[in-house]
């Protein structure tokens, strides 16, 4: 066989484990609240054309009203991932796997597109297959990418980002032209992380000193993305939103979310400590040489300095989750694979241990809870040995039990009933009054309440659904039913260090309440 056809035997067996990690039982936990959203407001777009919040029956908020305008007309997120979603629901009707169906593909699509973008920076075909691996197998890339949500477009427009920014040289004006059309589609898919690339894209051509031939091109097409969708990025009240967030940061809060993002990809994405040392130990014992001039160490420098750009960027929000790294994991695979790459050249046997280290072992069972585990094998676990959670146990009870017409109120977690039952749903985080609400026929209090509140009156309404809670969910009027599922915050939330993997029997049950009826 000759190396052009193992080349592609091998990028073809990856597209095969990446289908095989990816889809295993993609349609069989319900939709957590984020993707209920996504998919609530793609239904809307089937019958009006735009995401609308209020349908004239159902509620769409999570912000106690400031994500939509005086129309209804969404605006707190970018509308890219609602039409993908829309356009799928088009093609294979509305459910949970067609609404995590198109994420699922963009995702498969990354693995091979990981390879054509290792090629084109290092130029090297073992270090291509590296970085494929290296996102393959990431835990957190996996997580995102089963998701009806915006992370796995955010995954595919960073890799082609970087793809066409390391082609300015060689064909300038398609380059350009693309890397435009990259950073738009970031820009639909996630404000933060468009900015966070923009200053990572900046930032790191200034200190890995590229080509200054290059850097009016650079310029041309980030004055081409911003400009094109300057009148999306007036009308989606961006200066209001940001200035919401801003206003709950501080410098100790800023320190400590630089913190919490360095320590999460060290644990999560990118072993540092693990690669930097054994790289030191192969310098030092000169078993190779770094050549500093080398347009490959320059592409490292490029990558490392846009990994820190683009950390102290989504740090200014107040909020921390590792959804907001995704666009570092193809520029993390891509350091990883350099630096295993380096290391063979001076020891096979030590690349091979890292790579192994650095791809299986779960740093954050090892650092956390001092347990050696294997991080891919438990989400293997979980993909094939499917545990309901308690949306699932909700949804099923109420379908059998509940009559057309009834009304529910739940005090988090309503966009997920909304979306599988079509009851009348009140509460959660969209403020919606209870003023004249009749009783309603159903109640579940969530152990889990409100997320650090950030929307004007969301403070004031947890303190109307506490009261509304105390006044009218009563023994004298409900009798309770306990769920065989266990209470669990966000079940299907993608955060690598969430406790999903299997749900912990000692947490309460879910609890319903029925009204008693004359």
């Amino acid at each position: 066989m000759s190396r052009q056809a193992g080349v592609g035997a091998l990028v073809a067996l990856g597209v095969v484990l990446g289908a095989l990690l990816i889809f295993a039982g993609l349609g069989q936990r319900y939709l957590w609240d984020d993707e209920a959203e996504t998919a609530l407001l793609a239904e809307r777009v089937l019958r009006f054309g735009v995401p609308l919040a209020w349908d004239g029956a159902s509620l769409v908020s999570q912000e106690c009203g400031q994500d939509y305008d005086q129309n209804y007309v969404w605006r707190q997120t970018p509308w890219l991932p609602i039409y993908v979603a829309a356009a799928s629901f088009k093609l294979f009707g509305v459910g949970t796997f067609a609404a995590r169906l198109p994420f699922a593909l963009l995702g498969l699509l990354s693995v091979p597109s990981m390879y054509l973008l290792a090629r084109r920076v290092f130029d090297d075909w073992i270090t291509a297959h590296l970085a494929a691996a290296s996102l393959l197998f990431s835990v957190p890339f996996l997580l995102h990418v089963r998701q009806c949500r915006y992370y796995s477009l955010a995954i595919f427009a960073s890799i082609w980002i970087l793809y066409f920014f390391f082609s300015l040289r060689e064909r300038p004006r398609l380059a350009a032209a693309g890397l435009a059309l990259s950073l738009t589609m970031l820009l639909h898919t996630s404000q933060l992380l468009f900015f966070g690339a923009v200053a990572g894209l900046v930032l790191g051509s200034v200190v890995a000193r590229f080509d200054r031939a290059t850097l009016p091109w650079l310029a041309a097409a980030l004055a081409a993305a911003v400009a094109l969708n300057f009148p999306w990025l007036f009308g989606s009240d961006l200066g209001g939103k940001s200035g919401n967030l801003l206003s709950l940061n501080s410098a100790a809060t800023y320190l400590t979310s630089l913190l919490w993002y360095v320590t999460r990809i060290e644990v999560y994405a990118f072993s540092a400590v693990l690669l930097v040392t054994a790289l030191i130990v192969v310098a030092a014992m000169k078993w190779a040489r770094i050549d500093f001039a080398a347009p490959e160490t320059r592409a490292g420098l490029f990558l490392v300095v846009f990994t820190v750009a683009h950390v102290l960027v989504v740090a200014l929000v107040p909020f921390v989750f590792f959804r907001y790294a995704l666009t570092l994991l193809p520029v993390l695979a891509l350091l990883q694979a350099r630096i295993v790459r380096f290391i063979a050249q001076g020891s096979r046997a030590l690349a091979v241990a890292v790579l192994l280290l650095a791809l299986l072992i779960d740093r954050g069972d090892l650092v956390f809870a001092g347990r050696l585990t294997v991080t891919l094998y438990k989400y293997a676990d979980e993909i094939v040995h499917h545990v309901p959670g308690p949306i699932e146990g909700m949804v099923t009870y109420l379908r059998g039990a509940a009559r057309p017409g009834d009304r529910v109120f739940i005090s988090y977690g309503d966009l997920p009933l909304r979306f599988y039952t079509k009851l009348e749903v009140r509460g959660g985080q969209g403020c919606q009054s209870l003023a004249g609400w009749p009783p309603p026929e159903w109640a579940v209090v969530r152990f889990f309440f409100r997320f650090r509140p950030a929307a004007p009156g969301a403070t004031e309404d947890a303190g109307r659904t506490i009261q509304f809670l105390r006044s009218e969910v009563t023994e004298s009027h409900y009798r309770r039913i306990d769920l065989p599922v266990i209470d669990t915050i966000w079940e299907n939330i993608p955060e690598p260090d969430r406790l999903v993997f299997r749900v912990p029997s000692n947490r309460a049950r879910v609890t319903l309440y029925q009204r008693i009826r004359p």
